[in-house]
């Protein structure tokens, strides 16, 4: 009986550690981790008994296959998402009731946009600045806040397939995706605080170097976030100029993330999220009895240097509360900019217009010897989300198991 092949998995988030559990029963597999711990953009924070927090991805959104039968799986419960979504306005909180005007006769546009059209380009088209204002902050402040994406550089058919899918209920997890993750890496050879420097490689087999070690594999996978690959923060020797250059034309957005704990709630209870023009400009709350209220500030205006952030966001929540001596109710503040963050620097993918063609060859495998996986990669219904890690990681472990 020949010797069981070797594989290396370069990350250990949600691609990485699904595509060990599909391969682990043919080959030998190996990961290798920058970060001190698993879970890449998916860690849990637990700072009291009793307490967690999401320091990146949170939510489940919608009916998504693959994490909710990994959680059922593994006996891990998991919550619909209750509560009202809520416009703050002039220093009012009013419920929101819908989109606001033209937002039917944008999707319309949108349909109708070349597959190269940005999201800048059909707004300067059809909406001019001065006659549509509201509409274009409106748009400017969901592209940057939801998608993490520069106006300049989305693709219009990205933001429509997605703005119009159905998600259904959104979920959380009870004790956090950390539970999830520590499921998931569960009898695997992981390795961490190990960064993949350089990669060398030939069919059938591979040399990947850190700062310390060196592995040797017949192939390997690499996980990590699209950015290090836009970045060349893996050398290749051959090096593989396509694939960098099909790395960046996927967009890359990030995030600041505030979890701040009050010693009493000053919200009214059947808040679920709060949108604002703020500095930190989206919040939402957890449980009904829960005194956390996370804070989001995502796209380019959470890019660069960044001074003060927590008085900025208390400040966004003295407005948007109406409430004086908002500091004086703050018992703990968990402030996580992922830009900063190792190895990930940044918060997830976004579609500009090249990057179908991009996903298609970054998902073919180089001489079936290196492959590519993420959420970045994934071409579904649930773009930028965990669900699409696990789905794509799945995927390009069974193209490694049945290769064409």
């Amino acid at each position: 009986m020949s010797a069981q092949k070797e594989i290396i998995i370069i990350g250990a988030g949600a691609a990485g550690l699904m595509a060990a559990r599909e391969l682990s029963p043919q080959y030998n597999v190996t990961i290798l981790e920058a970060r001190p711990q698993p879970g890449g953009r998916t860690t849990t924070h637990y700072p009291a008994p009793g307490i967690h927090i999401e320091t990146g991805a949170e939510f489940i959104h919608g009916e998504l296959p693959v994490t909710l039968s990994l959680l059922q799986e593994a006996g891990i419960p998991y919550h619909p998402v209750n509560g009202e979504m809520y416009l703050a306005e002039n220093g009012e909180l009013k419920q929101e009731e819908g989109w606001i005007e033209d937002w039917d006769n944008l999707l319309d546009h949108m349909s109708k946009a070349p597959e190269t059209t940005t999201m800048q380009q059909l707004l300067d088209q059809y909406y001019p600045a001065g006659q549509y204002a509201d509409l274009r902050d409106h748009v400017q402040g969901y592209v940057e806040g939801y998608d993490l994406a520069d106006l300049n550089k989305v693709s219009v058919k990205y933001l429509y397939d997605e703005w119009t899918l159905e998600q259904g209920t959104n979920y959380r997890i009870e004790n956090g995706y950390t539970a999830l993750i520590d499921y998931l890496s569960k009898g695997c050879k992981l390795i961490t605080n190990q960064t993949v420097q350089n990669i060398a490689w030939q069919p059938g087999h591979v040399k990947v170097t850190t700062q310390d070690q060196t592995y040797t594999a017949h192939k390997v996978l690499v996980t990590v976030p699209i950015n290090i690959l836009q970045n060349e923060g893996i050398q290749f020797a051959p090096a593989l100029p396509a694939y960098t250059k099909a790395a960046r034309q996927i967009g890359w957005g990030t995030v600041i993330k505030f979890n701040l704990i009050f010693k009493q709630a000053f919200w009214k209870r059947d808040i679920g999220f709060v949108l604002s023009d703020e500095e930190v400009p989206v919040w939402w709350t957890q449980s009904e009895d829960s005194l956390i209220l996370t804070g989001w500030l995502g796209g380019p205006h959470a890019e660069g240097p960044q001074t003060d952030l927590l008085n900025k966001a208390l400040h966004s929540l003295s407005k948007i509360f109406n409430v004086t001596n908002i500091e004086d109710l703050l018992a703990q503040s968990f402030i996580h900019n992922w830009s900063a963050e190792q190895a990930i620097h940044g918060g997830y993918s976004y579609g500009m217009p090249d990057s179908e063609k991009a996903k298609t060859v970054l998902t073919t495998p180089v001489a079936d010897t290196i492959y590519f996986a993420g959420e970045a990669f994934y071409t579904g219904d649930s773009p930028g989300t965990v669900e699409a890690a696990l789905q794509n990681g799945k995927d390009i472990a069974i193209k490694i198991k049945s290769p064409q």
